[in-house]
């Protein structure tokens, strides 16, 4: 009896291990499909910056931004100021008065003065106020193929996710200068890229924003230059 009954447990035992064996392939197999379901969680590849720029607001920076204002904004007010300041202090030399002539001249003279180093005083009171000067906080800009980034310190301070956004782009002999529509200014050494060729931003921007990017010369030889040359397209086109 002992023989017969081991004999017919042995295969009862083979059968709960094939049965076993497939439930366990089956887990494993429900756990596969549960994997293949996840979401892609592979991080994205960082974006390619193209072209990317290291500055502080230091007094070249802030003396580039007056006087561009000055030159953009209010291109003939500098003459204005000196020409008015001449009308007052020019009759001072055919009044008799002494004390007349004295106020005439010293009127004149400050008028003349204010308007050929206004943006000396000008930069003089940004310094006092400007909290980033002060601090020698640091701003990063970089520019990818589809975006720009503007960091202030290590802290995302403007995105802007698409180039449209920047409506205008200045240039003189020494500085780039961003317009957003944000009403946010940028003004960009050509000396501290230090991602980038900057002889090759202005062609960039443009292709980018379809903006073209105006020459305002701040050296007095490149501005003779440039009148002699609207001049001659002014000409050119009078002929046609």
């Amino acid at each position: 009896m002992a023989k017969n009954k081991t004999r017919t447990s042995a295969p009862a035992a083979k059968s709960g291990q094939k049965k076993k064996a497939q439930s366990s392939k089956s887990q494993n197999t429900e756990a596969q499909d549960t994997v293949n379901k996840l979401p892609d969680k592979t991080p994205e590849k960082p974006k390619e910056v193209l072209y990317q720029v290291r500055t502080k607001r230091d007094s070249g920076i802030l003396k580039a931004y007056i006087t561009f204002t000055y030159r953009v904004f209010h291109p003939k007010v500098t003459a204005r100021m000196v020409l008015y300041g001449l009308l007052i202090f020019v009759p001072g030399f055919y009044v008799k008065a002494r004390a007349l002539k004295v106020v005439l001249w010293v009127l004149g003279g400050l008028v003349v003065l204010l308007g050929l180093f206004r943006q000396y005083i000008s930069l003089a009171l940004t310094k006092k106020s400007d909290e980033d000067y002060r601090n020698g906080t640091e701003f990063v800009y970089e520019f990818t193929q589809n975006d720009a980034s503007f960091f202030r310190d290590g802290e995302l301070s403007v995105y802007s996710s698409r180039y449209k956004d920047i409506d205008a782009i200045f240039y003189d002999e020494d500085y780039y200068y961003l317009s957003l529509t944000s009403r946010e200014f940028f003004v960009i050494p050509m000396d501290r890229f230090t991602i980038g060729d900057p002889s090759t931003f202005g062609d960039f921007m443009y292709k980018k924003c379809k903006k073209v990017c105006r020459w305002i010369p701040a050296k007095f030889s490149n501005k003779l230059r440039k009148m002699r040359s609207q001049r001659a397209i002014a000409r050119e086109q009078l002929k046609k």
